[in-house]
């Protein structure tokens, strides 16, 4: 493996471009931020019934549930069963409640948890890139550019504020995408994706206020196959264009803090056909070389001339 140093200068003057994966949150925040996490920590006790829709949806997806519920409760008010429809209405408020909790459990509760050192440590790491792709659903990617509003932007900062939102607009300027959504982002009435900004006391506060009093719940993609998260990405014109720009890589790109698993195929596939000339992968274990070299083999294949190179994850120090 090369170092971090060595890796950026192998990159000579071509654009440098950075995937992150669920790595990059578990050197600051030590705890995996994922659906299934969130739904081990959502005080939903095995033996609930609601956890039995989860599993007979064969989903941890918390929309996806409270939505079947909804929906079911509709359909019991029709046939006139108003106990039961009283019930899955109450199990679906129950749902959104159980990811409150889960996200409080699981999450920095504010920016200022973050020591403002690793902050700008981490900020400067980002620096070496022109374009940033993440996977992750997390606010630590969100605070960490906030250092650099000039350097980096999400694409909602055009429009006005509204009731807490700034709505994401396609011909903004915008170089991070957030692929798979993000805890902070939302569907409004016309499928637009909007930012929760910060009104109250920290965005967590913010956050709990919006699936609790309007029933939205974050913009996930929690599907568990590839076919099934680029249906889930079509279908959101802002989740579509950042899938696009990822296709449209050219130069250099760096992947941190992921796996290669083949529930992320779509990504990989969408790399190894864009117009990438390098392709660093940041390996945080040596042992385990072999095996991501394994799961990237078969699109290697697709792109022969790509050069990949393993890169020491530690050597970045991307919180210092």
């Amino acid at each position: 493996m090369i170092t971090f140093k060595e890796a950026i200068e192998a990159c000579g003057d071509k654009p440098r471009t950075i995937l992150l994966g669920n790595g990059f949150s578990i050197a600051q925040a030590g705890a995996q931020f994922s659906y299934a996490n969130l739904l081990e920590r959502s005080g939903l006790d095995e033996k609930n019934p609601i956890r039995n829709v989860f599993s007979a949806l064969k989903t941890c997806d918390f929309e996806e549930v409270m939505h079947a519920l909804q929906h079911a409760a509709v359909v019991e008010a029709a046939y006139n069963d108003n106990a039961k429809a009283s019930k899955f209405r109450a199990d679906a408020a129950s749902v959104r409640e159980a990811l409150i909790r889960a996200v409080r459990s699981v999450h920095p509760g504010a920016k200022f948890e973050i020591p403002a050192i690793q902050l700008e440590t981490c900020a400067k790491f980002l620096d070496n890139f022109q374009s940033i792709f993440t996977v992750n659903y997390d606010l630590l990617l969100y605070w960490v550019i906030l250092q650099r509003t000039k350097t980096h932007s999400d694409g909602f900062g055009r429009g006005a504020e509204v009731g807490g939102f700034r709505t994401f607009y396609a011909d903004a300027k915008c170089n991070t995408y957030f692929l798979h959504g993000a805890l902070h982002l939302f569907l409004g009435n016309y499928r637009e994706t909007k930012k929760r900004i910060v009104t109250n006391a920290t965005i967590i506060d913010d956050l709990e206020q919006t699936i609790r009093t309007s029933g939205q719940l974050p913009l996930f993609v929690a599907e568990g196959l590839p076919l099934q998260k680029l249906a889930k990405i079509n279908s959101v014109a802002y989740l579509r264009r950042g899938y696009q720009r990822l296709k449209e890589v050219s130069g250099n790109i760096f992947i941190f803090g992921h796996s290669a698993a083949a529930n992320d195929s779509h990504i990989y596939g969408a790399l190894f056909s864009s117009k990438i000339e390098q392709l660093f992968f940041c390996v945080h274990d040596a042992e385990g070389l072999p095996e991501y070299q394994e799961r990237l083999a078969p699109f290697s294949a697709r792109n022969p001339d790509l050069e990949i190179f393993y890169v020491d994850a530690s050597s970045a120090r991307v919180w210092g």
